[in-house]
Protein backbone atom coordinates (compact mmCIF):
# COMPACT_ATOMS: atom_id res chain seq x y z
CA UNK A 1 0.00 0.00 0.00
CA UNK A 2 1.23 3.62 -0.80
CA UNK A 3 1.59 5.58 2.28
CA UNK A 4 3.53 8.21 1.50
CA UNK A 5 4.12 10.61 -1.78
CA UNK A 6 7.00 13.54 -1.47
CA UNK A 7 7.94 15.38 -4.49
CA UNK A 8 10.72 18.14 -4.70
CA UNK A 9 11.67 20.43 -8.04
CA UNK A 10 9.91 18.32 -10.61
CA UNK A 11 8.02 19.85 -13.75
CA UNK A 12 5.49 22.25 -11.87
CA UNK A 13 6.06 21.14 -8.08
CA UNK A 14 8.38 23.11 -6.01
CA UNK A 15 7.68 20.62 -3.05
CA UNK A 16 4.71 18.29 -2.14
CA UNK A 17 3.72 15.76 0.53
CA UNK A 18 1.08 13.57 0.50
CA UNK A 19 0.09 11.23 3.68
CA UNK A 20 -2.48 8.23 2.11
CA UNK A 21 -4.33 5.96 4.19
CA UNK A 22 -6.64 2.96 3.14
CA UNK A 23 -10.04 2.85 1.03
CA UNK A 24 -10.66 5.40 -2.19
CA UNK A 25 -8.43 8.58 -2.44
CA UNK A 26 -9.63 11.08 -5.31
CA UNK A 27 -7.98 13.76 -6.44
CA UNK A 28 -9.33 16.36 -8.36
CA UNK A 29 -8.72 20.09 -9.77
CA UNK A 30 -9.09 22.63 -12.77
CA UNK A 31 -7.50 20.96 -16.14
CA UNK A 32 -4.03 21.74 -16.30
CA UNK A 33 -3.73 21.99 -12.46
CA UNK A 34 -1.05 19.09 -12.77
CA UNK A 35 -3.10 16.15 -11.50
CA UNK A 36 -1.81 14.02 -14.05
CA UNK A 37 2.06 15.27 -13.16
CA UNK A 38 1.54 13.80 -9.98
CA UNK A 39 0.81 10.34 -11.20
CA UNK A 40 3.90 11.05 -13.75
CA UNK A 41 6.19 11.63 -10.89
CA UNK A 42 4.94 8.33 -9.71
CA UNK A 43 5.25 6.34 -12.41
CA UNK A 44 8.83 8.26 -12.44
CA UNK A 45 10.05 6.94 -9.61
CA UNK A 46 8.94 3.56 -10.08
CA UNK A 47 12.19 3.65 -12.76
CA UNK A 48 9.87 4.81 -15.88
CA UNK A 49 12.18 7.42 -18.23
CA UNK A 50 11.40 11.33 -17.23
CA UNK A 51 9.89 13.43 -19.85
CA UNK A 52 11.99 15.88 -20.80
CA UNK A 53 9.17 18.62 -20.35
CA UNK A 54 9.27 17.50 -16.13
CA UNK A 55 12.56 18.43 -16.30
CA UNK A 56 13.39 21.52 -14.73
CA UNK A 57 16.70 23.75 -16.06
CA UNK A 58 16.84 25.61 -13.01
CA UNK A 59 20.50 23.29 -11.65
CA UNK A 60 18.75 21.97 -8.82
CA UNK A 61 18.47 18.18 -8.20
CA UNK A 62 14.68 16.64 -8.51
CA UNK A 63 13.52 14.52 -5.54
CA UNK A 64 10.70 11.65 -5.68
CA UNK A 65 10.04 9.35 -3.09
CA UNK A 66 7.94 6.81 -2.65
CA UNK A 67 6.75 4.55 0.65
CA UNK A 68 5.01 1.58 0.40
CA UNK A 69 3.54 -0.62 4.07
CA UNK A 70 2.74 -3.02 3.93
CA UNK A 71 4.44 -4.69 0.71
CA UNK A 72 3.44 -8.53 -0.60
CA UNK A 73 5.47 -11.27 -0.46
CA UNK A 74 6.89 -11.18 -3.86
CA UNK A 75 8.17 -7.75 -2.97
CA UNK A 76 9.85 -8.85 0.18
CA UNK A 77 11.48 -12.26 -1.62
CA UNK A 78 12.98 -9.95 -4.49
CA UNK A 79 14.24 -7.48 -1.41
CA UNK A 80 15.66 -10.45 0.45
CA UNK A 81 17.79 -11.65 -3.08
CA UNK A 82 19.10 -8.25 -3.34
CA UNK A 83 19.99 -8.43 0.25
CA UNK A 84 18.01 -5.10 1.12
CA UNK A 85 16.60 -5.20 4.52
CA UNK A 86 12.74 -4.40 4.71
CA UNK A 87 11.73 -3.14 8.74
CA UNK A 88 8.47 -3.97 9.18
CA UNK A 89 6.95 -4.31 5.70
CA UNK A 90 7.95 -0.74 4.67
CA UNK A 91 9.78 -0.53 1.11
CA UNK A 92 10.96 3.14 0.75
CA UNK A 93 12.13 4.27 -3.19
CA UNK A 94 13.79 7.52 -3.89
CA UNK A 95 14.69 8.39 -7.09
CA UNK A 96 17.24 11.33 -7.57
CA UNK A 97 17.59 13.47 -10.64
CA UNK A 98 20.72 14.91 -11.24
CA UNK A 99 21.76 16.86 -14.72
CA UNK A 100 19.28 14.36 -16.54
CA UNK A 101 21.16 11.47 -14.79
CA UNK A 102 19.18 9.36 -12.27
CA UNK A 103 20.47 7.31 -9.17
CA UNK A 104 17.97 5.29 -7.30
CA UNK A 105 17.69 3.41 -3.79
CA UNK A 106 15.50 1.52 -1.77
CA UNK A 107 15.71 1.33 1.90
CA UNK A 108 18.54 3.59 1.60
CA UNK A 109 20.99 0.89 -0.79
CA UNK A 110 21.81 1.97 -3.88
CA UNK A 111 19.93 -0.14 -6.83
CA UNK A 112 19.55 0.21 -10.43
CA UNK A 113 16.60 1.14 -12.41
CA UNK A 114 16.34 -2.35 -13.70
CA UNK A 115 15.43 -2.84 -10.61
CA UNK A 116 12.79 -0.60 -9.56
CA UNK A 117 11.17 -1.60 -12.73
CA UNK A 118 11.31 -5.27 -11.66
CA UNK A 119 9.39 -4.52 -8.28
CA UNK A 120 7.01 -2.02 -9.43
CA UNK A 121 4.26 -4.47 -11.26
CA UNK A 122 4.13 -5.29 -7.49
CA UNK A 123 3.50 -2.41 -5.72
CA UNK A 124 0.77 -0.72 -7.90
CA UNK A 125 -1.02 -1.20 -10.94
CA UNK A 126 -1.74 2.42 -12.49
CA UNK A 127 -4.03 2.52 -15.04
CA UNK A 128 -4.10 5.48 -17.61
CA UNK A 129 -6.91 7.02 -20.22
CA UNK A 130 -4.80 5.43 -22.94
CA UNK A 131 -4.54 1.93 -20.94
CA UNK A 132 -8.53 1.48 -22.27
CA UNK A 133 -6.94 0.56 -25.93
CA UNK A 134 -4.54 -2.49 -24.22
CA UNK A 135 -8.08 -4.14 -23.72
CA UNK A 136 -8.37 -3.96 -27.47
CA UNK A 137 -5.42 -5.58 -28.42
CA UNK A 138 -5.55 -9.37 -29.33
CA UNK A 139 -2.67 -10.52 -27.24
CA UNK A 140 -3.57 -8.13 -24.06
CA UNK A 141 -7.01 -10.52 -23.93
CA UNK A 142 -5.27 -13.75 -24.25
CA UNK A 143 -2.69 -13.08 -21.13
CA UNK A 144 -5.83 -11.82 -19.21
CA UNK A 145 -7.45 -15.25 -19.89
CA UNK A 146 -4.27 -16.85 -19.35
CA UNK A 147 -3.69 -15.21 -16.11
CA UNK A 148 -7.04 -17.04 -15.00
CA UNK A 149 -5.99 -20.47 -16.04
CA UNK A 150 -5.55 -23.09 -13.04
CA UNK A 151 -2.45 -24.00 -11.89
CA UNK A 152 -1.49 -26.56 -14.02
CA UNK A 153 -1.20 -24.30 -17.26
CA UNK A 154 1.91 -22.55 -16.84
CA UNK A 155 3.84 -26.20 -16.44
CA UNK A 156 1.91 -27.17 -19.81
CA UNK A 157 2.90 -23.50 -21.50
CA UNK A 158 6.62 -24.03 -20.14
CA UNK A 159 6.79 -27.48 -21.87
CA UNK A 160 5.21 -25.69 -24.93
CA UNK A 161 7.70 -23.34 -25.09
CA UNK A 162 10.60 -26.13 -25.39
CA UNK A 163 8.45 -28.43 -27.69
CA UNK A 164 8.12 -25.32 -30.14
CA UNK A 165 11.58 -24.57 -29.98
CA UNK A 166 12.56 -28.32 -31.22
CA UNK A 167 9.63 -28.00 -34.01
CA UNK A 168 11.12 -24.75 -35.48
CA UNK A 169 14.59 -26.21 -35.46
CA UNK A 170 13.73 -29.08 -36.93
CA UNK A 171 11.80 -27.56 -39.47
CA UNK A 172 14.70 -25.17 -40.41
CA UNK A 173 17.21 -28.64 -41.01
CA UNK A 174 14.45 -29.91 -43.16
CA UNK A 175 15.04 -26.66 -44.90
CA UNK A 176 18.52 -26.47 -45.18
CA UNK A 177 18.75 -30.35 -46.38
CA UNK A 178 16.56 -29.81 -49.29
CA UNK A 179 19.22 -29.36 -52.01
CA UNK A 180 19.86 -30.73 -55.22
CA UNK A 181 22.67 -33.27 -56.08
CA UNK A 182 24.63 -30.75 -57.28
CA UNK A 183 24.75 -28.14 -54.79
CA UNK A 184 25.25 -30.62 -52.12
CA UNK A 185 28.54 -31.81 -54.29
CA UNK A 186 29.65 -28.04 -53.96
CA UNK A 187 28.99 -27.74 -49.98
CA UNK A 188 30.24 -31.17 -49.45
CA UNK A 189 34.07 -29.80 -51.19
CA UNK A 190 33.85 -27.23 -49.36
CA UNK A 191 33.53 -28.65 -45.90
CA UNK A 192 35.58 -31.21 -46.28
CA UNK A 193 38.32 -28.27 -47.22
CA UNK A 194 37.57 -26.68 -43.92
CA UNK A 195 37.98 -29.62 -41.99
CA UNK A 196 41.22 -30.46 -43.65
CA UNK A 197 42.53 -27.59 -42.77
CA UNK A 198 41.47 -27.60 -38.98
CA UNK A 199 42.91 -31.33 -39.14
CA UNK A 200 46.16 -30.55 -40.06
CA UNK A 201 46.62 -28.12 -37.70
CA UNK A 202 45.39 -30.67 -34.92
CA UNK A 203 44.73 -27.43 -32.50
CA UNK A 204 44.85 -28.47 -28.48
CA UNK A 205 43.49 -26.80 -25.74
CA UNK A 206 45.61 -24.52 -24.37
CA UNK A 207 47.96 -24.74 -26.93
CA UNK A 208 47.70 -21.46 -28.48
CA UNK A 209 48.46 -19.72 -24.99
CA UNK A 210 51.24 -22.03 -24.60
CA UNK A 211 53.08 -20.67 -28.12
CA UNK A 212 52.31 -17.31 -27.32
CA UNK A 213 54.15 -17.25 -24.37
CA UNK A 214 57.30 -19.35 -26.14
CA UNK A 215 57.29 -16.91 -29.17
CA UNK A 216 57.46 -13.75 -26.97
CA UNK A 217 60.59 -15.52 -24.47
CA UNK A 218 62.32 -16.36 -28.27
CA UNK A 219 61.91 -12.66 -29.66
CA UNK A 220 63.07 -11.57 -26.22
CA UNK A 221 65.97 -14.17 -25.70
CA UNK A 222 68.93 -12.37 -26.62
CA UNK A 223 67.49 -9.56 -23.41
CA UNK A 224 67.25 -12.60 -21.45
CA UNK A 225 70.40 -13.71 -22.15
CA UNK A 226 72.25 -10.55 -21.50
CA UNK A 227 70.36 -10.41 -17.88
CA UNK A 228 71.62 -13.51 -17.03
CA UNK A 229 75.07 -13.38 -17.82
CA UNK A 230 75.58 -10.10 -16.09
CA UNK A 231 73.69 -11.93 -13.19
CA UNK A 232 76.15 -14.52 -13.29
CA UNK A 233 78.83 -12.05 -13.72
CA UNK A 234 77.82 -10.67 -10.37
CA UNK A 235 77.43 -14.07 -8.36
CA UNK A 236 80.51 -15.46 -9.85
CA UNK A 237 83.35 -12.00 -9.98
CA UNK A 238 87.00 -12.50 -10.73
CA UNK A 239 86.46 -16.16 -10.44
CA UNK A 240 85.55 -16.21 -7.13
CA UNK A 241 82.38 -18.12 -6.63
CA UNK A 242 80.11 -16.49 -4.22
CA UNK A 243 78.28 -19.09 -3.21
CA UNK A 244 81.83 -20.38 -2.04
CA UNK A 245 83.16 -17.49 -0.72
CA UNK A 246 79.72 -17.64 1.70
CA UNK A 247 81.03 -21.92 2.50
CA UNK A 248 84.08 -20.10 3.89
CA UNK A 249 82.44 -17.25 6.05
CA UNK A 250 80.70 -19.98 7.70
CA UNK A 251 83.04 -22.61 8.34
CA UNK A 252 85.60 -19.06 9.80
CA UNK A 253 82.24 -18.33 12.29
CA UNK A 254 81.77 -21.70 12.89
CA UNK A 255 85.07 -22.14 14.58
CA UNK A 256 84.46 -19.59 16.97
CA UNK A 257 80.69 -19.86 17.74
CA UNK A 258 81.21 -22.06 21.11
CA UNK A 259 82.67 -19.52 22.51
CA UNK A 260 79.50 -16.98 22.15
CA UNK A 261 76.61 -18.38 21.93
CA UNK A 262 75.16 -14.99 19.70
CA UNK A 263 77.05 -16.48 16.58
CA UNK A 264 74.76 -19.50 16.25
CA UNK A 265 72.69 -17.08 14.63
CA UNK A 266 75.26 -15.91 12.17
CA UNK A 267 76.76 -19.25 10.98
CA UNK A 268 72.75 -20.49 10.57
CA UNK A 269 72.08 -17.34 8.32
CA UNK A 270 75.50 -17.80 5.93
CA UNK A 271 75.27 -21.66 6.05
CA UNK A 272 71.26 -20.45 4.22
CA UNK A 273 72.73 -17.69 2.42
CA UNK A 274 75.08 -20.16 0.62
CA UNK A 275 72.64 -22.51 -0.02
CA UNK A 276 69.94 -19.93 -1.72
CA UNK A 277 72.74 -18.84 -4.12
CA UNK A 278 74.35 -21.89 -5.07
CA UNK A 279 70.62 -22.34 -6.07
CA UNK A 280 70.25 -19.30 -7.88
CA UNK A 281 73.59 -20.13 -9.77
CA UNK A 282 72.15 -23.51 -10.79
CA UNK A 283 68.81 -22.56 -11.69
CA UNK A 284 70.26 -19.34 -14.11
CA UNK A 285 72.74 -21.74 -15.37
CA UNK A 286 70.35 -24.52 -16.12
CA UNK A 287 67.79 -21.72 -17.73
CA UNK A 288 70.73 -20.49 -19.98
CA UNK A 289 71.06 -23.67 -21.00
CA UNK A 290 67.48 -24.41 -22.26
CA UNK A 291 67.11 -21.23 -23.98
CA UNK A 292 69.60 -21.64 -26.05
CA UNK A 293 68.08 -25.34 -27.22
CA UNK A 294 64.82 -22.89 -27.64
CA UNK A 295 66.02 -21.05 -30.23
CA UNK A 296 65.77 -23.57 -32.92
CA UNK A 297 62.07 -24.20 -32.42
CA UNK A 298 61.44 -20.28 -32.95
CA UNK A 299 60.66 -20.94 -36.90
CA UNK A 300 58.50 -24.17 -35.89
CA UNK A 301 56.54 -22.29 -33.03
CA UNK A 302 56.01 -18.84 -35.97
CA UNK A 303 54.78 -20.92 -38.58
CA UNK A 304 52.23 -22.46 -35.74
CA UNK A 305 51.05 -19.28 -34.57
CA UNK A 306 50.38 -18.07 -38.05
CA UNK A 307 48.08 -21.26 -38.56
CA UNK A 308 46.39 -20.56 -35.65
CA UNK A 309 45.97 -17.00 -35.96
CA UNK A 310 44.60 -17.18 -39.62
CA UNK A 311 41.96 -20.26 -38.72
CA UNK A 312 41.34 -18.25 -35.69
CA UNK A 313 40.55 -14.89 -37.72
CA UNK A 314 39.34 -16.62 -40.58
CA UNK A 315 36.17 -18.83 -38.14
CA UNK A 316 35.77 -15.88 -35.69
CA UNK A 317 36.98 -17.75 -32.88
CA UNK A 318 39.22 -19.47 -30.02
CA UNK A 319 40.84 -22.75 -30.05
CA UNK A 320 38.00 -24.41 -28.02
CA UNK A 321 35.98 -23.55 -30.85
CA UNK A 322 37.84 -24.48 -33.23
CA UNK A 323 37.48 -28.15 -32.12
CA UNK A 324 34.05 -27.57 -31.88
CA UNK A 325 33.86 -26.65 -35.13
CA UNK A 326 35.72 -29.50 -36.74
CA UNK A 327 33.05 -31.66 -34.41
CA UNK A 328 30.22 -29.80 -36.14
CA UNK A 329 31.64 -30.47 -39.78
CA UNK A 330 32.59 -34.07 -39.52
CA UNK A 331 28.81 -34.48 -38.91
CA UNK A 332 27.86 -32.11 -41.42
CA UNK A 333 29.89 -34.01 -44.06
CA UNK A 334 28.33 -37.56 -42.66
CA UNK A 335 25.09 -36.11 -43.03
CA UNK A 336 25.77 -34.85 -46.62
CA UNK A 337 27.23 -38.40 -47.77
CA UNK A 338 24.27 -39.91 -46.35
CA UNK A 339 21.55 -37.17 -47.33
CA UNK A 340 18.33 -39.52 -48.29
CA UNK A 341 18.71 -41.41 -44.77
CA UNK A 342 19.62 -37.83 -42.39
CA UNK A 343 16.17 -36.60 -44.10
CA UNK A 344 14.19 -39.74 -43.66
CA UNK A 345 15.43 -39.93 -39.96
CA UNK A 346 14.22 -35.64 -39.84
CA UNK A 347 10.94 -36.54 -41.17
CA UNK A 348 10.10 -38.94 -38.92
CA UNK A 349 11.59 -36.81 -35.94
CA UNK A 350 9.19 -33.61 -37.42
CA UNK A 351 6.22 -35.71 -37.38
CA UNK A 352 6.84 -36.73 -34.06
CA UNK A 353 7.51 -33.34 -32.33
CA UNK A 354 4.42 -31.83 -34.39
CA UNK A 355 2.28 -34.28 -33.19
CA UNK A 356 3.59 -33.88 -29.69
CA UNK A 357 3.13 -29.92 -29.98
CA UNK A 358 -0.46 -30.34 -31.38
CA UNK A 359 -1.53 -32.60 -28.47
CA UNK A 360 0.22 -29.63 -26.19
CA UNK A 361 -1.64 -27.33 -27.71
CA UNK A 362 -5.24 -29.15 -27.35
CA UNK A 363 -3.88 -28.99 -23.52
CA UNK A 364 -3.61 -25.22 -23.81
CA UNK A 365 -6.54 -24.45 -25.96
CA UNK A 366 -9.55 -26.36 -23.50
CA UNK A 367 -7.35 -24.74 -20.31
CA UNK A 368 -7.86 -21.34 -22.13
CA UNK A 369 -11.69 -21.82 -23.08
CA UNK A 370 -12.30 -22.88 -18.98
CA UNK A 371 -10.62 -20.32 -18.25
CA UNK A 372 -12.65 -17.82 -20.66
CA UNK A 373 -15.79 -19.13 -19.48
CA UNK A 374 -15.17 -18.14 -15.99
CA UNK A 375 -13.72 -14.74 -16.45
CA UNK A 376 -16.57 -13.72 -19.06
CA UNK A 377 -18.97 -14.30 -16.39
CA UNK A 378 -16.83 -12.65 -13.72
CA UNK A 379 -16.45 -9.33 -15.69
CA UNK A 380 -19.89 -9.60 -17.12
CA UNK A 381 -21.54 -9.16 -13.48
CA UNK A 382 -18.80 -6.96 -12.82
CA UNK A 383 -20.13 -4.73 -15.39
CA UNK A 384 -23.86 -5.59 -14.60
CA UNK A 385 -23.08 -2.88 -11.63
CA UNK A 386 -21.73 -0.16 -13.72
CA UNK A 387 -24.84 1.16 -15.33
CA UNK A 388 -25.56 -1.04 -18.24
CA UNK A 389 -28.80 -1.12 -19.25
CA UNK A 390 -28.15 -4.75 -20.32
CA UNK A 391 -24.76 -6.28 -21.22
CA UNK A 392 -23.29 -9.35 -22.85
CA UNK A 393 -20.32 -10.47 -22.28
CA UNK A 394 -18.31 -13.50 -24.04
CA UNK A 395 -14.79 -14.88 -24.26
CA UNK A 396 -14.18 -16.36 -27.90
CA UNK A 397 -11.20 -18.54 -27.78
CA UNK A 398 -10.41 -20.43 -31.40
CA UNK A 399 -7.66 -22.20 -32.59
CA UNK A 400 -5.52 -20.31 -35.25
CA UNK A 401 -3.26 -21.41 -37.97
CA UNK A 402 0.27 -20.23 -37.18
CA UNK A 403 1.68 -22.32 -34.48
CA UNK A 404 3.66 -20.46 -31.68
CA UNK A 405 5.51 -20.68 -28.50
CA UNK A 406 2.20 -19.70 -26.67
CA UNK A 407 0.06 -22.21 -28.40
CA UNK A 408 -2.37 -21.56 -31.69
CA UNK A 409 -5.17 -19.70 -29.68
CA UNK A 410 -6.30 -16.23 -30.58
CA UNK A 411 -9.15 -14.86 -28.00
CA UNK A 412 -11.35 -11.91 -28.63
CA UNK A 413 -13.38 -10.24 -26.26
CA UNK A 414 -17.42 -10.32 -27.53
CA UNK A 415 -19.55 -7.06 -25.85
CA UNK A 416 -23.14 -5.94 -26.35
CA UNK A 417 -24.99 -3.35 -24.62
CA UNK A 418 -27.84 -3.23 -27.05
CA UNK A 419 -30.93 -5.57 -26.26
CA UNK A 420 -31.08 -7.94 -29.18
CA UNK A 421 -28.11 -7.10 -30.53
CA UNK A 422 -25.17 -9.89 -30.96
CA UNK A 423 -22.04 -9.86 -29.52
CA UNK A 424 -19.33 -8.45 -31.42
CA UNK A 425 -15.74 -7.45 -31.14
CA UNK A 426 -15.74 -5.59 -28.06
CA UNK A 427 -13.03 -3.14 -30.41
CA UNK A 428 -15.69 -2.57 -32.83
CA UNK A 429 -18.65 -1.72 -31.61
CA UNK A 430 -17.74 -0.25 -27.58
CA UNK A 431 -18.02 3.35 -27.38
CA UNK A 432 -15.15 5.40 -25.26
CA UNK A 433 -17.41 5.37 -22.19
CA UNK A 434 -17.97 1.57 -22.35
CA UNK A 435 -14.38 0.99 -22.63
CA UNK A 436 -13.68 2.87 -19.44
CA UNK A 437 -16.25 1.02 -17.94
CA UNK A 438 -15.20 -2.61 -18.67
CA UNK A 439 -11.84 -1.96 -17.71
CA UNK A 440 -13.26 -1.51 -14.37
CA UNK A 441 -15.51 -4.15 -14.75
CA UNK A 442 -11.78 -5.92 -15.22
CA UNK A 443 -9.97 -4.24 -12.61
CA UNK A 444 -12.03 -5.30 -10.66
CA UNK A 445 -12.42 -8.74 -11.34
CA UNK A 446 -8.28 -9.34 -11.33
CA UNK A 447 -7.84 -7.46 -7.81
CA UNK A 448 -9.73 -10.11 -6.55
CA UNK A 449 -7.06 -12.62 -7.32
CA UNK A 450 -3.78 -10.08 -7.50
CA UNK A 451 -1.60 -9.09 -4.66
CA UNK A 452 -0.97 -5.70 -5.55
CA UNK A 453 -2.23 -3.15 -2.54
CA UNK A 454 -2.43 0.00 -4.72
CA UNK A 455 -4.74 0.81 -8.00
CA UNK A 456 -4.36 4.39 -9.55
CA UNK A 457 -6.80 5.16 -12.41
CA UNK A 458 -5.89 8.26 -14.08
CA UNK A 459 -9.42 9.70 -15.27
CA UNK A 460 -11.14 6.26 -16.46
CA UNK A 461 -14.35 7.86 -16.01
CA UNK A 462 -13.63 9.43 -19.72
CA UNK A 463 -16.84 9.28 -21.89
CA UNK A 464 -19.55 8.52 -18.59
CA UNK A 465 -21.38 11.25 -16.85
CA UNK A 466 -24.58 10.72 -14.74
CA UNK A 467 -26.13 7.99 -13.22
CA UNK A 468 -23.43 6.01 -15.31
CA UNK A 469 -20.75 8.16 -12.79
CA UNK A 470 -23.10 7.56 -9.92
CA UNK A 471 -22.76 3.85 -10.63
CA UNK A 472 -18.67 3.66 -11.15
CA UNK A 473 -18.56 6.28 -8.41
CA UNK A 474 -20.04 3.25 -6.16
CA UNK A 475 -18.08 0.37 -7.68
CA UNK A 476 -15.04 2.21 -6.64
CA UNK A 477 -15.46 2.52 -3.62
CA UNK A 478 -16.53 -1.06 -3.07
CA UNK A 479 -13.33 -1.63 -4.35
CA UNK A 480 -11.75 0.13 -2.39
CA UNK A 481 -13.70 -1.94 0.73
CA UNK A 482 -10.30 -4.15 0.42
CA UNK A 483 -7.78 -2.26 -1.33
CA UNK A 484 -6.00 1.48 -1.72
CA UNK A 485 -7.73 3.14 -4.57
CA UNK A 486 -6.03 6.43 -5.84
CA UNK A 487 -8.32 7.99 -8.33
CA UNK A 488 -7.99 11.34 -10.65
CA UNK A 489 -11.39 12.32 -11.44
CA UNK A 490 -14.13 15.45 -12.80
CA UNK A 491 -16.48 13.57 -12.04
CA UNK A 492 -18.61 15.46 -8.33
CA UNK A 493 -20.46 11.27 -8.53
CA UNK A 494 -17.14 10.16 -7.94
CA UNK A 495 -15.56 12.30 -6.09
CA UNK A 496 -18.20 12.29 -3.46
CA UNK A 497 -17.74 8.80 -3.16
CA UNK A 498 -13.77 9.63 -1.74
CA UNK A 499 -12.43 8.59 2.04
CA UNK A 500 -9.97 10.66 1.80
CA UNK A 501 -10.06 14.63 -1.32
CA UNK A 502 -7.08 16.31 -2.35
CA UNK A 503 -7.51 19.01 -4.57
CA UNK A 504 -4.64 19.99 -7.19
CA UNK A 505 -4.53 23.61 -8.12
CA UNK A 506 -2.25 26.19 -10.04
CA UNK A 507 -0.64 29.34 -8.76
CA UNK A 508 1.38 32.08 -10.29
CA UNK A 509 1.88 34.17 -7.26
CA UNK A 510 5.75 34.25 -7.50
CA UNK A 511 5.33 35.06 -10.93
CA UNK A 512 6.12 31.56 -11.52
CA UNK A 513 3.01 28.44 -12.24
CA UNK A 514 3.37 26.24 -9.41
CA UNK A 515 1.28 23.18 -8.52
CA UNK A 516 -0.06 22.45 -5.27
CA UNK A 517 -2.17 20.15 -3.11
CA UNK A 518 -4.28 20.24 0.31
CA UNK A 519 -6.19 18.09 1.75
CA UNK A 520 -9.85 19.28 2.04
CA UNK A 521 -11.79 18.62 5.02
CA UNK A 522 -15.19 17.18 4.12
CA UNK A 523 -16.73 21.16 4.44
CA UNK A 524 -13.86 21.83 1.96
CA UNK A 525 -14.87 19.12 -0.14
CA UNK A 526 -18.34 19.92 -0.42
CA UNK A 527 -17.13 23.05 -1.98
CA UNK A 528 -14.94 21.37 -4.17
CA UNK A 529 -17.80 19.00 -5.49
CA UNK A 530 -20.15 22.45 -5.70
CA UNK A 531 -17.16 24.06 -8.51
CA UNK A 532 -17.36 20.26 -10.28
CA UNK A 533 -21.33 20.57 -10.09
CA UNK A 534 -21.41 24.14 -11.06
CA UNK A 535 -18.82 25.76 -12.29
CA UNK A 536 -18.04 29.14 -12.10
CA UNK A 537 -21.39 30.28 -10.21
CA UNK A 538 -21.92 28.21 -7.10
CA UNK A 539 -25.43 29.06 -6.19
CA UNK A 540 -27.35 27.67 -2.89
CA UNK A 541 -29.16 25.11 -5.14
CA UNK A 542 -25.61 24.23 -6.42
CA UNK A 543 -24.19 23.85 -2.53
CA UNK A 544 -27.13 21.97 -1.26
CA UNK A 545 -26.37 19.67 -3.99
CA UNK A 546 -23.10 19.07 -3.21
CA UNK A 547 -23.92 18.00 0.13
CA UNK A 548 -26.87 16.09 -0.28
CA UNK A 549 -24.39 14.11 -3.12
CA UNK A 550 -21.79 13.93 -0.05
CA UNK A 551 -24.38 12.56 2.40
CA UNK A 552 -25.56 10.15 0.14
CA UNK A 553 -22.23 8.98 -0.56
CA UNK A 554 -21.18 8.76 2.68
CA UNK A 555 -24.75 6.07 3.66
CA UNK A 556 -23.77 3.97 0.63
CA UNK A 557 -20.50 2.75 1.72
CA UNK A 558 -21.98 2.89 5.37
CA UNK A 559 -24.87 0.39 4.18
CA UNK A 560 -22.61 -1.60 1.46
CA UNK A 561 -19.04 -2.15 2.67
CA UNK A 562 -18.25 -4.90 5.11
Amino acid sequence: MLRNIFVKNLALIDEIELQLEEGLTVLTGETGAGKSVLLGAISVGLGLKTPGDMLRDNGEDSYIVLCFNPVSEAVAKRLENWDIKSDNGTVIILRKIHDKRSSFKINGINVTSSQVKELAPFLLDLHAQRDNLLLLKDEEQLKLVDSFCDFGFYEVLEKTKIKYNEYKDIRKQLKESDIDEEEKNRELELICHEVNEIKSLAPKPGEYEELEKKFEISQNSMKIKEALSNALGCLTYDQANIAGLLTEASLAVSKVRDYDERLKNAVEALSNADSIVSDVINELNDYSSQIEGDGEDFSFISERLDVYNRLRHKYNTDTNGLLKLLDEKEKKVQQLEDNEAYVAALKEKYSKVRHELSDLYNVLHEKRVASAAYLAGKIKDAAKDLNFNTVEFEIDVQKGKTPSEIGLDRVCFMFSSNPGEKVKPLKDVASGGELSRMMLAIKTVTAGIASIGTLIFDEIDTGISGRTAQKVGEKMALLADNRQIICITHLPQIAAMADKHFLISKSADTGRSVTDIKELSDEESVCELSRMLGGSEITDSVMANAEEMKGLAREYKQNNRT
